[in-house]
C-alpha cells in the first residue's frame, strides 16, 4: 500500500497504487491530500477482500440460479412481481429440467415461448404473458451474468417480443353501468364510480390513502415501468368521495376493503348474463368521453398518467 504525489498546474495532488494478489490497482482520480488517498486505498482494499469471499460460480444449476433470483426479488421488489417471477420461472425449470445454466440455449428459450404462444392462442388469449416470460427470463440470466459473474451469454439475447394485436376496447354504455350499479353494495358502487370519474388504474385506486385526498384534487401514484419509483399526479377530486368520513389516521387506504384486484364486476355481469368487462374498460371509457367533450390530447395524457401521446391515442375511441 503506497501513496504518491503528483505535481499539476493547479497544485500537488495524491494518488495510490495498490498491489493485491499480484494485480496492481490504481486510483481513478487524484486526491487533495495524502490522508484522502490513503483512506480511499483502504476502502478499495476492503472491497477487494469482500469480493474475494463471495462464491465463484464456474458452473451453476438452473434451480440454484432461480432460487438466488427469487430471493433477491423478494427482498427488493413488490410481492406481485415476486409472484409473477415465481410462476414463470417454475415453467422454465419444468420445461428444461434442472440443467446447468451454461447449457441453456437461445433455441431452448425460443421453443418454450413458441409453445406458450400456441397455448395462449388456443385459449383465445393474447400473448402478453409470453412477452412477460421473455422479460423475466432475460432478467434471470442477466442477474447470473452481472451479480454471480457467470461467464455465459444471455440465451435470451436477440429474441424478439411477440407482436400484439391491438383490438378496440369494449366501452360499456351508461345503461349497462346503471344495471351493474343496481346490484352492487355501497362500497362496490363507490369504487366503480371512483374509477369512472378519475380514469385511474384499479391499483391506483386501491393504493389511495386519505392523506392523498385534498380539497379539490386527489393524488394518484403509479409506476412508469415495472421497477421504477412511484410517480404522483393530481386529478380532479371525484364527487363520489365527497361524503367520506376522514379518519384520524390519514395514512389508511380509502378502499381498504380490498387488498387484491377486485373481481366482482366480471362475476356480477356473468350472473346477469352480460358480456363481462373489467376495470380497464372504465379507464378507456373515461379517456374517450374526455375526447368527445373536446379535451386537448395533452390534457388527457396528463390525466391518465401516460408518458407519451401515442399511448393516449390508443385509448381514444368513437362514442355514440
Amino acid at each position: 500500500m503506497a501513496q504518491y504525489s503528483r505535481k499539476l498546474s493547479k497544485g500537488t495532488f495524491w494518488f495510490y497504487k495498490l498491489n493485491y494478489k499480484g494485480k496492481v490497482y490504481r486510483s481513478l482520480c487524484n486526491f487533495k491530500s495524502k490522508f484522502e488517498a490513503k483512506k480511499a486505498e483502504s476502502k478499495h482494499l476492503l472491497l477487494l477482500n469482500e469480493q474475494r469471499v463471495l462464491p465463484i460460480y464456474d458452473e451453476i444449476f438452473l434451480k440454484d440460479l432461480i432460487d438466488y433470483r427469487l430471493k433477491y426479488i423478494k427482498s427488493k421488489k413488490s410481492d406481485h412481481y415476486h409472484k409473477e417471477n415465481k410462476i414463470y420461472l417454475n415453467i422454465l425449470i419444468e420445461y428444461l429440467g434442472n440443467v446447468k445454466v451454461n447449457s441453456v440455449t437461445r433455441h431452448n428459450i425460443n421453443e418454450l415461448l413458441i409453445q406458450r404462444s400456441i397455448e395462449m392462442k388456443i385459449q383465445g388469449s393474447g400473448v402478453y404473458s409470453v412477452n412477460s416470460m421473455l422479460r423475466i427470463y432475460k432478467a434471470l440470466f442477466n442477474y447470473g451474468i452481472n451479480i454471480l459473474e457467470l461467464k455465459i451469454d444471455n440465451p435470451c439475447k436477440n429474441l424478439q417480443f411477440f407482436s400484439i394485436d391491438n383490438k378496440v376496447k369494449y366501452i360499456p354504455s351508461d345503461d349497462e353501468i346503471s344495471q351493474l350499479l343496481a346490484v352492487c353494495d355501497e362500497g362496490q358502487e363507490q369504487l366503480i364510480r371512483f374509477v369512472m370519474e378519475t380514469g385511474c388504474r384499479i391499483n391506483e385506486a386501491l393504493n389511495l390513502r386519505f392523506n392523498d385526498v385534498l380539497n379539490d384534487t386527489v393524488i394518484l401514484y403509479t409506476r412508469k415501468s415495472r421497477n421504477s419509483n412511484l410517480t404522483p399526479r393530481k386529478v380532479p377530486k371525484p364527487v363520489c368521495i365527497n361524503s367520506l368520513a376522514i379518519p384520524e389516521d390519514k395514512s389508511q387506504r380509502v378502499f381498504n376493503r380490498w387488498s387484491e384486484l377486485p373481481r366482482f364486476i366480471e362475476k356480477k355481469l356473468i350472473k346477469m348474463k352480460k358480456e363481462p368487462w373489467g376495470w380497464h374498460n372504465l379507464r378507456h371509457r373515461y379517456a374517450s368521453m374526455l375526447s368527445k367533450a373536446g379535451k386537448p390530447l395533452f390534457d388527457i395524457m396528463s390525466l391518465l398518467g401516460h408518458s407519451n401521446l401515442s399511448t393516449t391515442q390508443k385509448y381514444l375511441q368513437l362514442l355514440p
